[in-house]
Order: structure tokens, then C-alpha cells, then sequence
């Protein structure tokens, strides 16, 4: 019995350690996918912001970032860092600034960085390496940059925050023919400098048609009293990123437009979405907000396994026609002469939009009296019908007294061709009156009629059948 039993289990034995050994494989791959799932999704960002919480400018690129990478990877823990370097400057503010990122960042890992403008891509550019090793770069921002920053180095791309002057300057020519001059506008920080410089370029192939002033570095009061004095024939090109009050205070860069639009005769126009709607006519804009989400599309193809180094190094910032409705009807500019394509902000609704409250609740009362009419009609019409129910129930009351009585005479009656009697059967006869009265309601009364009259009781000889 005991010889059976250890056949039996030796038997066994090869088909238990299948089972386990299949066992241990599924468990460990789920462990591993799970595992895998784990570090696809919970990627680690870290954004380097060159300025502060509040600036427009790059509150809109980041706002593009987190949008693009929290759509594509959910799971994307994202820290921001803000440099603050719009209200702090100088050799002694950049050597605390790299101890503090050191001192902060030194232990902690981050899947891939995203600097935002110029003076967060020059910390990385030169202190990058000692701070965060070789973490993938994706920058953005940055003002008419120059490629040859990336030659020799791995691991950064990004895109070029370029503006469209070109494009801006011929559009006012084309707008405004008249144009003699045009008035430049700007801080002197180095961001206004970068902008300066790309203006520049695109001006000196125009200088053969009109003149350029450059305002740069002026107080608050002083733009304002210039830009009063213009006359006709003058346009200006806005793109300071601050303005200094008579205090030495810094006014915002839409603030300082604000001011400048109102007290000017001549039309305004800029560089960046951000202005639009705060004074300027527009131009071919750089739309910051669009512009961070470019970053971000190819910081998610980065977290998603390409390699960073096969991706284009700088890639065009995705600047567009855009144009303030308010400030195209001050100074007369017919949509009509506008690029094709061109993004109009404040437009005033359509006629059925503006007056939809009005139009619904006319639909909703003209709804309303259809509903009660044919509510009404309805109940005509089941009163009708119950007094038509009602009526032909009676007639068909009536209907049936009368039948009630009438006896119908079917078959075929043998009446004696002589007297008219009926044949109740072979020996039988009776007289017609009689049978109707029996198989009817039907009743006889008697007379003569005046043939019979007269055959009867004239004397004359009654006729031979």
C-alpha cells in the first residue's frame, strides 16, 4: 500500500513544481509591470521660473507646461522654482542664489528639468551639471537664442522665444502707408537689450522708408509726456517688460501699456500675446501660453522614453496674427485688411448671441402658448367626443328598440293563387292577415277600395279570374 501511494505522489511531483514555477512567474511579472507602471507614470519635474509668481509672461508659459504634461502623463509631480530675477540682479544675488539650489536640490532626483526664459537656462548653462548631473533639459523662453550655446552639449533642447518684428513692421506699413515714424518703446534690462537687438535687425531693412526712435530706460512720467506729442504719421512698438514710476517703483509691463495706450494718439502695437487687450493694436504675436506648451510636448516625448538628443535642438516659437477689436475700431483698421486667419479678441457677439436672453424667452412664451392651445384643444376635443359617444349611444339605444320589434319574413310563402291564403302545411290554409299578425308585429285593419267597391256593390258582374 505504501509502495502505491509513494508511485502515486512521485508521479504528482513534476506537475506540482509546474504549477508553482507558473505560479512564481505570474507573480513576478506582475510585480515588475506594476512596478514599470509605476515609473512611466510618477515622472519628477522641476521648472525653473526666471521671475516671479504674478508675472503674466511667464505665469502663461508655465500654465501651457502644466496643461500639456498633466494631459499627457497625470501622474507628473511638478515643483516650480522662481528665481525672482525681474527684482534681483548682480554677481552677489547669482553666487546665493546657486548655494540656495545646491543646498535645496543636491539630494533630490528629478526626471527632467524645464527652465522658462533667458536667465533660468543661463543657470543651467553654467551650473547645471554640478546641480542636477545629467538630467534631460527642456528650456523655453529664452530671447533670439543663439545655437551655438548648445554646440558640444547633450541633453538640452528647447524653443526659441523669437518675436516676429519682421512680420509686425511690415504689417504697419501695410495698415498705415502714411507711417514716418515709428517709436520703440522698451526697458533696458537685458531681456529688453535681447528684444533690442532682434528689432533691430528686422529695422534696418526698412530705414529706407521710415525713421525709428528708440525709448528706452525712460520713467513712467516721461514715456507719457512723449508719447502725448506724437502726431499723425507715427506708430509705436511696445515691448518693455517694466517701467519705472517717478519713485523708482517698477509699474508692470500692462500696467505701463495701459497708461501709455490711453494718453496716445497713434496706435500701439507689440511683440507678445500677453499685451493684447491691454492697449495694443496687435501684430504677430508670441503667444507665451502656446509657447510653454511646445516645451512641454517635447518634454512628454522625453518622459516617454526618446532619446533627447534625437529631437531637434531649437525648434520655432508658434507666434500668431492676433488683434484687439477695440483698438482696431479706434483707429479705423477694417477687419477686412487684416492677414487671413488673424485672432480677434474682445469682438462683440453676433446679433442672435447678444440678444439670446430676448430671443429664448420669446421662444419659451410662443412654446408655451402652443402648449396651451393644444392643451385647450384637446380638451374640445374629449368633450366633443363624449357628447358624439353620448349621442350615438342613444341612437343606437333607439336603434335597438326598433329592431326589437320587427319580425322578419324569410323563405318563401305559398299563398293560394285564388283567396290569398297561406299554407300552414298540406292540409291547412290561413288567411294572410292572420299570418303576417302571427309571424309580425304587424296589424290589419279593414276597408274596400273603390275598384272593389265598385265591382262588389254597383251591380256589376264581378270579374272571372
Amino acid at each position: 500500500m505504501r509502495s502505491r501511494m509513494e508511485k502515486k505522489m512521485t508521479r504528482m511531483w513534476p506537475l506540482n513544481r509546474l504549477l508553482y514555477v507558473l505560479v512564481g512567474v505570474c507573480l513576478l511579472g506582475w510585480v515588475m509591470n506594476a512596478d514599470g507602471a509605476d515609473t512611466t507614470a510618477r515622472k519628477k519635474v522641476l521648472i525653473l521660473n526666471s521671475y516671479h509668481s504674478g508675472y503674466k509672461g511667464s505665469d502663461d508659459a508655465v500654465e501651457g507646461i502644466r496643461e500639456t504634461l498633466l494631459r499627457a502623463l497625470p501622474e507628473t509631480e511638478i515643483q516650480i522654482e522662481y528665481l525672482d530675477s525681474k527684482n534681483n540682479s548682480g554677481k552677489e544675488f547669482d553666487g546665493k542664489l546657486i548655494d540656495l539650489l545646491r543646498f535645496k536640490y543636491q539630494k533630490r532626483h528629478f526626471d527632467l528639468i524645464l527652465s522658462t526664459d533667458d536667465y533660468a537656462f543661463s543657470v543651467i548653462e553654467a551650473h547645471g551639471a554640478d546641480l542636477f548631473g545629467a538630467t534631460p533639459v527642456v528650456f523655453c523662453g529664452t530671447n533670439s537664442f543663439d545655437r551655438s550655446r548648445l554646440t558640444g552639449k547633450h541633453g538640452i533642447v528647447g524653443i526659441d522665444e523669437r518675436p516676429s518684428f519682421k512680420a509686425t513692421l511690415d504689417l504697419i506699413l501695410t495698415l498705415h502707408p502714411k507711417t514716418s515714424n515709428i517709436v520703440v518703446i522698451r526697458d533696458d534690462s537685458v531681456t529688453g537689450q535681447l528684444n533690442d537687438m532682434e528689432f533691430r535687425k528686422a529695422a534696418e531693412q526698412l530705414r529706407d522708408r521710415v525713421t525709428f526712435s528708440d525709448w528706452a530706460g525712460l520713467r513712467m512720467d516721461e514715456f507719457i509726456t512723449r508719447v502725448e506729442k506724437l502726431h499723425p504719421g507715427s506708430v509705436i512698438v511696445y515691448f518693455a517688460s517694466f517701467v519705472q514710476d517717478e519713485n523708482g517703483d517698477r509699474v508692470s509691463s500692462n500696467e505701463a501699456l495701459r497708461r501709455i495706450s490711453t494718453a496716445s494718439p497713434v496706435p500701439v502695437y507689440g511683440g507678445w500675446e500677453f499685451n493684447l487687450g491691454k492697449g495694443i493694436v496687435g501684430g504677430r504675436l508670441l503667444n507665451l501660453r502656446e509657447h510653454g506648451a511646445a516645451a512641454a510636448a517635447l518634454a512628454v516625448r522625453v518622459l516617454r522614453g526618446e532619446s533627447i538628443d534625437a529631437l531637434p535642438p531649437v525648434s520655432p516659437s508658434p507666434n500668431k496674427d492676433m488683434f484687439d477689436y477695440n483698438e482696431l475700431r479706434r483707429f479705423g483698421i477694417a477687419q477686412g485688411e487684416l492677414p487671413a486667419d488673424s485672432i480677434i479678441v474682445n469682438k462683440p457677439p453676433g446679433y442672435l448671441w447678444s440678444h439670446r436672453v430676448e430671443i429664448l424667452s420669446t421662444i419659451s412664451v410662443l412654446l408655451l402658448l402652443a402648449l396651451t392651445m393644444s392643451f385647450v384643444k384637446l380638451v374640445n376635443s374629449r368633450k366633443n367626443l363624449q357628447i358624439h359617444r353620448d349621442a350615438l349611444m342613444q341612437r343606437n339605444e333607439e336603434l335597438e328598440k326598433a329592431l326589437s320589434k320587427v319580425k322578419v319574413l324569410e323563405g318563401i310563402i305559398p299563398v293560394c293563387m285564388y283567396c290569398k291564403k297561406v299554407r300552414k302545411d298540406e292540409q291547412s290554409w290561413q288567411q294572410m292577415e292572420s299570418y303576417i299578425s302571427q309571424h309580425t308585429e304587424a296589424q290589419f285593419s279593414h276597408g274596400i277600395c273603390p275598384t272593389c267597391f265598385d265591382d262588389n256593390f254597383s251591380g256589376k258582374k264581378p270579374k272571372q279570374l
